[in-house]
């Protein structure tokens, strides 16, 4: 792996002479050599010198800026690799953060490798640049948050998919009991102004019940020679891998069928209620359903099994810059947002905090807030630090550091945490604006699971789409461009499906 070094003297003689320098170009707007030339250290404070060099680079228009004054310029680049590199590693910067760091959207990097790429690989990019303007006709690079188009592909990992489970008295109903409760209804209402006799009544329930059978019946048969893949909430990463797996699928002739969901626990309960053969689930919540833990207490799930580790889930405490704190230790005193109640980033936050010696009590405050309403607190001074768990870069994490100057706390290991399935994650520099140094961190993993019923031969399916494939991480997005054999194994708690073992252990025929 190539190490991210970006020390903090270089960077220091960066941003004074180059990221915050200003642009003596043409009067009106930065000319192509001065962008040129910025967008190069850009590249060097997040990668390091001699890793990727802008080969081409033009000037393809730009448009100006109100909130601050200035302009917003647009341009083509072709970039060469100095050295390899591997934009799919976890813990160096992937396609969602090389195209914040050149002002573009996802699908606007083009040549990247599933595989990796090598020195002499040749990048092409369609970017942008913010400059403001300033007294006398300078211009200032801006942080810029990433164009709107990224933000299908690095909302929180399927922020439904992190809930926790929790302590429960009985098992909640499933959406067929729910079914079944309401058409019982009908047969006991008597409405006020009836015209239909009870026995009319029921031979009408009666025979909608009949045909729902016989519907129901024909979509499981239909079911049975389909992959039932169960996803998460459409704007989150765990639906864009349903949908990457149903392109693979489309292309290899098999049939898949990708379910939405709110996530995690909505997940165990479609393979438990056998509406899904598969489903994206994050580590924490697999283990605890699998031992019949927490929320899934009297309610076990010894049937789940994993095939396969997808990608990370980044725990990120994050304060503002000009924050006195440093350390876990000092959030003693402070008021932090842990997450929302039932969230995995409040159980991760709490677990962490648990692990430091830290209680609820010794917090000034502790609050419960989703992301965007704890970014908007921290951004206002209501808050001292945010905890969340989210595939790195988040959105609205990029978009607040672009206007606000934040810090990310280093957060590590404990033997409880790794017991918990965190696993250690590095969050390389500049995958945030103005984050100048690498953060050491903490993650879930997204898993995809199965039950042990489920027949090999449709694992292997399931396992073939999974690394069979050497699409572009650019046409997969930032959480599928993560997905490989070398990572499969990281934070898998529950027993391994039949064959997925070896599977994994076989040399891919690409």
């Amino acid at each position: 792996m190539v190490q991210l070094v970006t020390p903090l003297r270089r960077l220091a003689a960066i941003v004074a002479t180059g990221l915050l320098f200003g642009l003596a170009g043409c009067d009106r707007q930065p000319d192509a050599l001065s962008v040129r030339e910025v967008m190069q250290q850009q590249i060097d404070a997040a990668l390091g010198n001699g890793v990727l060099q802008i080969d081409a680079f033009r000037r393809a228009g730009s448009q100006p800026l109100s909130d601050p004054p200035g302009r917003l310029v647009y341009f083509n680049a072709q970039m060469k690799l100095l050295r390899d590199y591997d934009f799919t590693q976890w813990d160096a910067h992937n396609v969602a953060t090389l195209a914040s760091l050149l002002g573009a959207g996802a699908k606007g990097v083009f040549g990247l490798n599933a595989d990796g790429n090598r020195a002499g690989d040749l990048i092409g990019v369609y970017g942008s640049a913010a400059f403001a303007v300033e007294p006398g006709r300078r211009w200032t690079l801006l942080p810029s948050a990433p164009p709107p188009e990224l933000a299908d592909l690095d909302q929180p990992a399927a922020a439904g998919a992190s809930v926790r489970p929790q302590a429960r008295e009985s098992p909640l109903p499933t959406a067929a009991e729910l079914a079944m409760q309401r058409l019982e209804s009908l047969l006991d209402a008597t409405p006020a102004n009836a015209t239909l006799s009870p026995a009319q009544r029921q031979a009408i329930v009666t025979q909608e019940i009949e045909a729902a059978y016989r519907t129901a019946q024909a979509r499981l048969a239909r079911a049975a020679d389909t992959l039932v893949l169960a996803g998460g909430p459409d704007d989150g990463a765990y639906a864009e891998v349903a949908q990457s797996l149903a392109r693979r699928a489309s292309k290899a002739g098999i049939a898949l069928e990708a379910l939405d969901s709110d996530g995690s626990v909505a997940n165990i309960r479609l393979l438990a209620d056998g509406l899904a053969q598969f489903a994206l689930v994050q580590n924490d919540v697999a283990a605890a359903a699998f031992a019949g833990r927490g929320r899934f207490g009297g309610a076990a799930q010894p049937e789940l099994r994993a095939l396969a580790s997808l990608f990370p889930e980044a725990v990120q405490l994050v304060v503002r810059a000009d924050s006195p704190i440093r350390a876990i230790a000092d959030l003693q005193g402070k008021r932090v947002d842990l997450g929302l109640p039932g969230s995995g980033s409040r159980a991760n936050a709490l677990a962490i905090l648990s692990a430091n010696g830290i209680s609820l009590d010794a917090l000034a405050e502790s609050s419960g807030h989703g992301l965007g309403e704890a970014t908007a607190l921290l951004a206002a001074g209501k808050i001292d630090a945010l905890f969340t768990t989210v595939h790195a870069p988040a959105h609205t994490l990029q978009s607040l550091a672009a206007r606000l100057p934040l810090r990310w706390i280093d957060l590590l290991p404990t033997d409880a945490l790794r017991e918990g399935g965190l696993v250690p994650l590095r969050l390389p520099a500049r995958t945030y604006a103005r984050q100048a140094e690498a953060v050491q961190t903490l993650a879930a993993t997204a898993l995809m699971v199965t039950l042990a019923d489920v027949p090999q031969p449709r694992t292997e399916q399931m396992l073939g789409l999974l690394f069979g494939s050497a699409a572009p991480p650019r046409a997969e997005g930032s959480a599928a461009a993560q997905i490989h054999r070398r990572t499969a194994r990281e934070g898998v708690l529950i027993p391994w499906a039949a064959g997925a073992e070896a599977f994994l252990d076989t040399k891919p025929s690409r």
